[in-house]
């Protein structure tokens, strides 16, 4: 934040000094995480291009995150094409300082963070998360075996609900490790359920 700018005074300094004269309230809302509505702030101004482009509201604030993020963790994860048993794949990002790499997912969401609160809640509520980074997993596997631990970096664009709907936004992580079995199983039922669609349009059916 406020990397870049030129030098001298900032328009906003100048509004905060004259709201604390006017009396209004200064500072975080209390209870907010700190400079998360900042940078909502910031992310907002993308997610009005993508409306703009034409992109539904949800879209567009779930690719804005993912931009922001795949431009924070630049240098350490990278972006990756996957194809396994005839199924693609495109993980966010792979961080790359481990061995094997963790799987990293970028996630924006207006559900309530008390919806995640413990490892039943986030798997309950949150399952098709699951279920993808898993299948990339699987898909992963083939280049670098023993990868099994995914963290999520989530924003919650309504917090917790917890001072009602609309409360203050939350950037958090969410770190899971997965048994073989599991990746095999979730993938066996991906399959299963992959057997059962239609081929795609232009696809050669043998």
């Amino acid at each position: 934040m406020g990397i870049g700018r030129p030098k001298g005074r900032h328009l906003g300094e100048i509004l905060q000094v004259m709201g604390a004269a006017a009396g209004l309230p200064q500072g975080a809302i209390p209870g907010d995480q700190d400079g998360a509505r900042i940078q909502e702030g910031f992310l907002w101004e993308t997610v009005v291009e993508y409306m703009l482009a034409g992109l539904s509201f949800d879209l567009s604030i779930e690719l804005a995150f993912k931009r922001y993020m795949l431009s924070m963790r630049e240098g350490i994860s990278k972006q990756v094409q996957l194809i396994c048993e005839g199924i693609h794949g495109t993980p966010d990002a792979l961080d790359m300082r481990n061995s094997p790499p963790i799987l990293e997912s970028y996630k924006a969401t207006r559900k309530s963070l008390r919806k995640a609160q413990s490892k039943e809640d986030f798997q309950q509520n949150f399952v098709r998360w699951c279920w993808q980074e898993m299948g990339y997993l699987k898909g992963l596997r083939q280049e670098y075996p023993g990868i099994n631990t995914v963290r999520w970096y989530v924003l919650w664009a309504a917090g917790d609900y917890s001072r009602g709907v609309g409360s203050g936004p939350q950037f958090m992580t969410a770190t899971a490790i997965f048994e073989a079995e599991e990746i095999e199983e979730n993938w066996r039922t991906i399959k299963v359920y992959e057997a059962t669609m239609p081929p795609k349009v232009g696809e050669n059916v043998e």
